[in-house]
């Protein structure tokens, strides 16, 4: 009962948080973190479907970690959503943030395309290998905005801190849960089973909370430097670069 009941309240939060988006005109202003709620959604709403007509459990898992690659993909876009409106009055730390976004998004994209070619018959085991793979990347980007933002001072609004404070809580309980089920295998999928959408519906909980209206992130302090910080360090990476080429240069005419 526990099993379907956390699921389902789930998906009457994203609901919840996709009405309000739109009765409160967000969804133009954040349209990565609603695209990644809608597809939850409807996953959620497809994998109930799936369930109910087909009662077949093998058939729940195989399109269940389907959609969890999707979603896992459209996650992306939250960060660099976040990475976006954060960065805004920075346009050269915020043009690298999102190149490295983009990047990051196309590379697990074409490895989503790729993997089942190359490893046509992935286990339940490597598909969670996989995922914690994934989450660890999307850890590592919440940690770099958090020290830029915490090194700077940088000013942001109600909405982007609920964002990242609800994505990135969702990361955390998720690595943690992978890490345990690597070691545990299969005898942790009780566990699991509740621990999972129990830590995302306290996400949507702090999302409907923060998306509840239009808070945009305060003017940027023009004491501020990173703008600034950024185009020195492009600058001493171009100087860098050059003396490598030079140096390679006179080694291979030597």
């Amino acid at each position: 009962m526990l099993h379907w009941l956390i699921p389902g309240f789930g998906v009457g939060l994203e609901l919840l948080v996709l009405l309000r988006g739109v009765r409160a005109r967000l969804l133009g202003a954040y349209q990565f973190f609603y695209t990644y709620i809608a597809s939850s959604a409807v996953g959620s709403i497809a994998l109930a479907g799936i369930f109910a007509v087909a009662d077949d459990t093998e058939r729940y898992h195989q399109w269940y970690w389907a959609i969890q690659l999707i979603t896992l993909v459209t996650g992306y876009g939250i960060l660099l959503e976040i990475f976006n409106h954060v960065l805004a009055p920075y346009p050269g730390a915020a043009k690298f943030a999102r190149f490295a976004g983009i990047g990051s998004f196309a590379a697990i994209f074409c490895f989503a395309l790729v993997a089942p070619l190359v490893m046509p018959h992935w286990s339940r085991g490597t598909l969670i290998e996989f995922e914690r793979d994934l989450r660890c990347v999307q850890a590592l980007f919440i940690c770099v905005l958090l020290a830029v933002i915490s090194y700077y001072g940088v000013g942001i609004g109600k909405n982007i801190k609920g964002m990242a404070l609800g994505y990135g809580l969702y990361i955390l309980t998720s690595l943690i849960s992978l890490a345990v089920r690597a070691y545990a295998g299969p005898s942790f999928d009780a566990v699991w089973n509740v621990v999972q959408p129990l830590s995302f519906d306290t996400s949507l909980l702090i999302w409907v909370v923060a998306l509840w209206s239009y808070c945009p992130n305060p003017a940027p302090d023009s004491s501020i430097h990173l703008g600034e910080d950024y185009e020195a360090l492009v600058a001493k990476t171009k100087s860098a670069m050059g003396t490598i080429r030079a140096y390679i240069g006179k080694a291979a005419g030597a």
